[in-house]
């Protein structure tokens, strides 16, 4: 998978958990906010041999990738505090629509 669609099917993945919270289920929502994405898994492509796939990705090298926020999100999650969350994930799908993607490969 390349870059654009890495990045597409992970916006897709955080509408998806937005959308959970219209009625939310923390075991669920802790599940999906922590799990690998897209992002993670071209990461890994990119980087096979690393032991931190995450230098590899682009969201990580242009706002500092993920980990911070998941474990706001989480603490937000268990918190019950739907509001707060809700607002962390609008704020990370923006960064995620702006990461710049690499120019595409010559076949």
């Amino acid at each position: 998978m390349d870059w654009a669609e890495a990045r597409e099917g992970t916006l897709e993945l955080w509408r998806r958990i937005r959308r959970m919270l219209d009625e939310p289920d923390e075991l669920a929502l802790l599940t999906e906010i922590n799990a690998m994405c897209d992002l993670c898994e071209t990461a890994k492509e990119q980087d096979p041999d690393s032991l931190d796939m995450c230098r590899a990705c682009l969201a990580y090298q242009q706002f500092g990738g993920c980990r911070g926020v998941n474990l706001e999100m989480s603490e937000r999650c268990v918190a019950g505090d739907w509001d707060a969350l809700k607002v962390l994930i609008d704020e990370f799908i923006v960064h995620l629509e702006e990461v710049e993607l690499p120019p595409p490969r010559a076949n």
